[in-house]
């Protein structure tokens, strides 16, 4: 089950880590510089969840079922 919820997370913060990654490349592109700070700051945290979902996906895996 828990597996399960670390599989909805990152599921969820995949769509944010895109949708922030196009947003950076858009305003640089377009020279809008006023909200970069805050969709790289939404793209790094959904990035980091990713991470860490996975990494704790893995760690429970390894555990030894009861």
């Amino acid at each position: 089950m828990r597996t399960r919820a670390y599989f909805l997370f990152e599921l969820v913060a995949w769509p944010a880590a895109v949708w922030s990654a196009v947003e950076l490349l858009l305003r640089a592109t377009t020279g809008a510089s006023s909200g970069i700070g805050s969709a790289s700051l939404t793209g790094g945290c959904a990035v980091l969840t990713v991470f860490a979902c996975r990494v704790r996906a893995m760690q429970l895996s390894r555990q030894a079922v009861r």
